[in-house]
């Protein structure tokens, strides 16, 4: 359930940038389309904050974790669209996607544990996956600025360490009031870079395509996807997220396959297919599978569960 849930986040980051790429020939530019998504984000999880909050409150280290969750994802933001007005954006993408490997090496140094081969593997493919999937050619890696690179690698720690925080948030806390919080925090900051300018001027010249491709990119970069990663990173963690966000490429090249009528390459597609692969050896266990199908290994699993679920009724709560 939590899983998929994290799939569904990273399936909608994955439609962003086709989307957006139907925006921009609408007229919408980047410094807009960053203002427009962070204010519209805000609007619409206040909204459904205000009238879902239940829950614990927040308490003083959630607080400070929401504070950080929110300013590592204006960071993100920030470096990796600094990135992108230098890189070509298949080499900007796979400095993002070291994310991957940063996220297992914070797990295994934060929980002194060191991830099976098994792990490993998957992430081998899933970044040999990442540079065949964009397109990535001897090309376009000569003369890359190291400021530049450095922006990449930033965006990929500052995305790692997000879902490294998000790990720790309350589960019991409401996900609507925390989405709205950190998107809210998030927002603020972006502002400090991206004045809000250009997003007025636009909304005021051409309301209505602003607001309509502003929702549009909100929903999918923002609203659904912060909400979805929150409920569901404290129950799976930061690694697995890490690995199950790696769908969000894959979901791209088949959304500007259909959506803006790329053509892809068959060397895209097997990129696209070693990603997937490398999400199901790293994640599913496949060696497990007689061991899941045998029935008795799986009601002694189904009574481990039920008396792990019966414990934590126990547990007073504060």
């Amino acid at each position: 359930m939590y899983a998929i849930l994290m799939l569904c986040a990273a399936a909608m980051y994955g439609l962003v940038s086709p989307v957006l790429r139907i925006a921009y020939a609408s007229g919408l530019d980047p410094a807009t389309a960053t203002d427009a998504q962070y204010a519209i984000a805000a609007v619409c999880l206040w909204a459904v904050a205000l009238f879902r909050h239940r829950g614990k409150r927040i308490d003083r280290r959630q607080w400070l974790l929401i504070a950080l969750i929110g300013l590592m994802n204006a960071l993100f933001c920030y470096t990796y669209y600094r990135a992108l007005a230098v890189l070509p954006a298949s080499v900007a993408i796979v400095f993002m996607f070291q994310f991957v490997w940063m996220a297992t090496l914070i797990d295994a140094i934060w929980h002194r544990r060191v991830p099976g081969a098994a792990k490993w593997v998957g992430l081998v493919l899933i970044l040999g996956g990442t540079v065949l999937a964009v397109g990535a050619t001897g090309a376009s890696w000569k003369s890359v600025p190291f400021g530049a690179a450095l922006m990449g690698l930033g965006a990929a720690l500052a995305y790692a360490v997000n879902l490294t925080l998000s790990a720790y948030n309350d589960p019991d806390v409401s996900p609507e009031l925390r989405s709205a919080l950190v998107i809210t925090i998030a927002g603020l900051a972006v502002l400090a870079v991206f004045p809000p300018g250009p997003f007025v001027h636009r909304l005021m010249a051409s309301p209505s395509p602003t607001l309509f491709w502003g929702f549009w990119v909100a929903l999918l970069s923002q609203v659904l996807p912060t909400l979805f990663a929150l409920v569901a990173i404290p129950r799976i963690g930061g690694r697995t997220a890490a690995v199950l966000g790696t769908l969000e490429l894959p979901v791209a090249v088949v959304g500007a396959w259909l959506l803006n009528g790329d053509h892809v390459f068959p060397i895209r597609w097997l990129g696209v297919a070693l990603i997937l692969a490398g999400m199901m050896v790293s994640e599913l266990r496949l060696w497990d599978v007689r061991r899941a199908l045998d029935p008795q290994h799986s009601m002694l699993t189904k009574a481990r569960l039920r008396a792990r679920l019966v414990k934590s009724r126990e547990v007073p709560r504060r």
